[in-house]
């Protein structure tokens, strides 16, 4: 599914920057760079869900580890 799902999202990604080629071509200025704005938010608030994945598992991990040792005390 994953595979899939990676392939969609790569063949999604690419016609977005041929959109966004064409856009500059045919001078239509104001939808290319919403485009881009687009894309950039996409990208911003993926990076912020992996942050937050991330930092769950740091906290996860690192309470483990106290309550193991203070339980082997």
């Amino acid at each position: 599914m994953k595979k899939i799902l990676g392939r969609i999202a790569v063949a999604l990604l690419l016609l977005t920057f041929v959109a966004i080629v064409l856009c500059f071509y045919f001078d239509k200025f104001t939808y290319a760079y919403s485009i881009i704005l687009v894309l950039f938010f996409i990208f911003a608030g993926m990076g912020q869900i992996y942050k937050l994945k991330n930092d769950e598992y740091m906290f996860r991990k690192t309470s483990r580890r106290y309550e193991y040792e203070d339980y082997t005390r």
